[in-house]
């Protein structure tokens, strides 16, 4: 076992990066044992046991295939194989958006790169061929380790009110099952919106309970709106009980979580915030990696990953914008960047000894500009949207009036009250809070959501 210990360390790797087709990958032994995987998202072959890979995280062992033994792949037979191609290609972690008046956007996720894509959508797909959305993006934000998949986003555009579509997407011919979302209603007379913050994945995250909850209310509403720190990505290597303190865990961890919510989002607009998990990724392996750590910086992953309809509102990547959902206008704000003494305003979450640069999606002052003239612009037509709902990250206010993060408090409190928010939504507090103002006390009620796993929660204060 010595020998064959030292042979698979020396030689397989060599061996293995060879191999140019998944067949011949795992069926390559090395002294009669099998010492290779194939890894569907960077479509390569390697050595079981000494290569990183985007596969070597335990948390992907769904996207290797090989026959060795001492490989924790999750596919163990040569037939898999097959299907690796079309895997490779397959829509993935489908989550819809607002895109604006009479706009839906779809984003999505494949392994590999693809040479052509296209989303069709129709009031019944069965009946017609159906339209094409509009393919606004293929990025690939995280190259190293021989790349991390591709992250694609489409509009689909003139929709009715309160009408149901299906939609389909097609990647190099591989095409998903059709889904649906219906509409907002034209009465713009009720809507029920999801609020959840600060979830992770899984056991490890500590959000099982926060997720099967999120199954049972689905049904009842309109919308989702997660007030920031999404699947915890760049604090899984504190799961001391998984393989993440040793391994580069961040993307998989990711991956998960949208597989894990996407018989949510797939059907019904899930809306985010940025909170201060999205900054970077600050895991030993990140920090390591010059490649790693700096394709994860200044909210890169969240920017990539999520398509909110900044264009259509005069916002910001995903950090700032607004939408419109039945008597309600949402304004998302940024609570980490681009205001004075911002908690992120120049580094990333790690702060200025491990954090790398962050902020200034804007010029100065550009970030104020727009919440005051989107406010002023939803006060006005309150006829219309008598509500105006925000949500951000960090909360000012939270369990008996405590008063915390006095620069985000600076930089929105004086125009939500100026333009009369009805309602401001947070979370990074892992508990729960409601705080309603005393009669005279021009405050905006506050509610905190934190709670939906990450980290410990904190118990309330009576």
């Amino acid at each position: 076992m010595r020998v064959v210990a030292l042979v698979f360390a020396a030689g397989s790797a060599d061996t293995c990066h060879d191999q140019t087709g998944c067949g011949e990958c795992v069926n390559r032994t090395v002294v009669g044992v099998h010492a290779c995987y194939w890894c569907e998202i960077d479509q390569g072959c390697h050595a079981v046991g000494s290569a990183v890979s985007p596969c070597t995280p335990g948390g992907a062992d769904d996207a290797c295939i090989s026959l060795a033994s001492a490989s924790k792949c999750g596919h163990k037979s040569a037939d898999a194989c097959d299907a690796a191609g079309s895997d490779a290609s397959k829509p993935r972690q489908i989550h819809l958006s607002l895109g604006g008046s009479g706009g839906m956007r779809v984003t999505w996720k494949t392994r590999a790169k693809v040479s052509t894509v296209s989303v069709m959508y129709a009031e019944d797909m069965s009946t017609a061929v159906g339209e094409l959305a509009t393919i606004e993006r293929s990025v690939e934000y995280l190259k190293s380790q021989g790349g991390h998949g591709y992250h694609h986003v489409a509009l689909m555009s003139n929709l009715r009110q309160d009408t149901t579509y299906q939609y389909r997407i097609v990647c190099d011919g591989v095409t998903s099952r059709v889904r649906q979302f219906r509409t907002e209603s034209s009465d713009h007379e009720a809507a029920s919106f999801l609020v959840v913050g600060d979830m992770g994945y899984g056991a490890a995250g500590e959000a099982v309970a926060s997720r099967s909850r999120i199954e049972i209310l689905k049904d009842r509403t309109n919308l989702t709106l997660h007030v920031g720190d999404i699947s915890y990505a760049d604090d899984s290597f504190l799961h001391l009980h998984t393989s993440c303190p040793e391994e580069f865990c961040y993307e998989a961890v990711y991956d998960n979580y949208m597989e894990w919510i996407e018989n949510v989002s797939d059907t019904k607009p899930y809306m985010v915030a940025a909170g201060n998990h999205e900054s970077e990724c600050h895991s030993p392996a990140c920090l390591v990696s010059s490649e790693i750590k700096e394709s994860l910086r200044n909210f890169s992953a969240y920017n990539a990953r999520w398509a909110m309809p900044s264009l259509e509102s005069g916002g910001v990547a995903n950090m700032w914008y607004s939408f419109n959902f039945g008597p309600v206008h949402f304004v998302v704000v940024n609570t980490e960047t681009d205001f004075p003494d911002a908690p992120e305003a120049d580094y990333g979450d790690g702060g200025k000894i491990i954090g790398l640069k962050a902020g200034h999606f804007a010029p100065n002052g550009a970030y104020r500009a727009w919440l005051n003239t989107d406010l002023q612009e939803a006060s006005e037509n309150r006829a219309q949207r008598p509500w105006i709902v925000a949500f951000g990250h960090r909360p000012w206010v939270f369990q008996n009036g405590t008063s915390r993060d006095h620069a985000v408090e600076a930089a929105h409190s004086d125009l939500f009250q100026k333009y009369g928010v009805d309602l401001y939504l947070a979370g990074h507090v892992h508990s729960y809070h409601r705080v309603s103002p005393r009669s005279g006390n021009p405050a905006v009620p506050t509610v905190v959501t934190g709670g939906g796993g990450g980290g410990g929660i904190k118990k309330d204060k009576k």
